[in-house]
């Protein structure tokens, strides 16, 4: 089976299209990867890239087999369950951008499945801020009673605040920390929330060490 990572978030806004491309585009060179997002912004260019007989586009200006599945139509989703369990074996990784939040993902039997299958790895999504910290941290527990495995589970940090982190905020990472496999900080790439793709060199090295350590933390290096 491909490696299957399913990101994840406890609610909307948080930076989750930014991580997940981040991580596509880290892993595309190593050979054909699908995203998949069932539901895209209404502007994102994940709904407007020309499409293959198959459903496929290819995300233009990266080095790599990197396919994107998407509704074009803003109404239309994609049911990301059947498409992940009838994956074709040649594509290597599977990246899944899943806009319901965790809660409401546990509570659909297909995806609760598929969430808990060993070897699955979540990647769940929350931005450095209170609030969210704290949704994230409900979600994490949520996945963990679940049975999703902690080696499985791996937090990324969006860093909204610039590397500043006032003191509440670090004690809920460091509550987090606790939940899952481990937390990664991931730089805040707005130009991607609006685009649905990490333009060419946009991020610099920050980028590029969030994307090396998310690999690393999810044991995704054969897949590299």
């Amino acid at each position: 089976m491909s490696d299957l990572v399913v990101v994840v978030a406890a609610g909307g806004g948080v930076g989750r299209s930014t991580t997940a491309d981040l991580l596509a585009h880290r892993l595309c060179a190593a050979g054909p990867l699908v995203l998949i997002d069932d539901t895209p912004g209404l502007f994102s260019l994940r709904r407007s890239l020309p499409r293959g007989p198959d459903g496929l586009a290819t995300m233009p200006g990266y080095r790599g087999a990197y396919h994107v599945l998407a509704p074009a139509d803003p109404l239309a989703r994609i049911d990301t369950v059947g498409v992940v369990e009838g994956a074709d074996p040649a594509w290597t990784t599977l990246v899944v951008d899943s806009y319901d939040s965790v809660l409401y993902l546990l509570h659909a039997e297909q995806w609760y499945r598929l969430l808990t299958e060993p070897g699955v790895r979540v990647l769940l999504v929350t931005p450095s801020a209170t609030g969210p910290l704290q949704q994230a941290l409900t979600a994490a527990r949520a996945l963990r009673q679940a049975g999703v495995a902690a080696e499985d589970l791996v937090a990324a940090v969006v860093d909204i605040a610039g590397g500043r982190m006032p003191r509440p905020v670090r004690a809920r990472m460091v509550m987090l920390d606790g939940e899952v496999g481990a937390i990664t900080r991931v730089p805040h790439l707005p130009s991607v929330r609006a685009t649905g793709r990490l333009e060419a060199g946009h991020g610099g090295r920050d980028a590029q060490r969030a994307a090396d350590a998310l690999v690393h933390h999810l044991a995704l290096e054969t897949a590299a």
